[in-house]
């Protein structure tokens, strides 16, 4: 089984508020998954240690009302999450473990999720907006788009290069979502470096379809 590389994890949070995270959770499985996911994460622990959940899932509980906490940068929460975990950790010899202080985060992620799953109330209070689709990203698309309508009914430019020069056009959008917003979610891009990603691929497949064209 591959080694936890907990940097690398912590970057991929890394750019994204911690209420996303849960609003993710919510998103891409249901409640009795999400239970199952639990317990099933549970039982990943090494048995001696699985006594400190109920009391670390408490200890992260009494930050739900502190409004501030849900709108940290993930990886931030992650870091605290990990040190917390260890230290719970240590009266077993299993503060080094990282598979088992990752799991305690993931517990304590579920455990959010499940508690937010059927109260409007919390999900409104921690950022959850009631409406999933994405009118910011949805409308910046606009941009690409006339930039198509454009080309191709005021120039004699053949369907190649109308194509590339509307991805392109795409990709400088992406570029500016990557720096002032870090997300682009009408295309599923939640985080800073998938949003760059696209924008980069974009900007070389409009450039390759332009050249091919002309």
């Amino acid at each position: 089984m591959r080694s936890i590389n907990l940097p690398e994890l912590r970057a991929k949070f890394s750019g994204t508020r911690f209420f996303e995270l849960i609003q993710h959770h919510l998103r891409r499985q249901s409640q009795q998954k999400r239970i199952e996911g639990l317990q099933g994460t549970i039982e990943l622990l090494p048995e001696v240690a699985r006594g400190v959940v109920e009391g670390f899932i408490d200890r992260w509980n009494a930050l739900t009302y502190d409004q501030g906490f849900w709108q940290r940068d993930t990886s931030e929460v992650f870091d605290d999450i990990i040190a917390d975990a260890r230290t719970a950790l240590r009266p077993f010899d299993l503060e080094t473990d990282d598979e088992a202080a990752v799991n305690l985060f993931n517990i304590v992620v579920m455990n959010y999720a499940y508690s937010a799953y059927d109260q409007p109330k919390m999900r409104e209070f921690i950022g959850i907006s009631g409406s999933s689709f994405p009118w910011p990203s949805a409308l910046g698309l606009l941009y690409p788009i006339a930039a198509i309508v454009h080309i191709g009914t005021d120039t004699s430019a053949g369907a190649v290069i109308v194509l590339g020069y509307g991805i392109a056009n795409l990709g400088y959008l992406l570029l500016v979502a990557s720096v002032f917003g870090g997300t682009f979610k009408i295309l599923g891009l939640n985080h800073r470096w998938q949003v760059f990603g696209a924008a980069i691929a974009a900007l070389l497949l409009g450039s390759l379809l332009s050249n091919l064209g002309s």
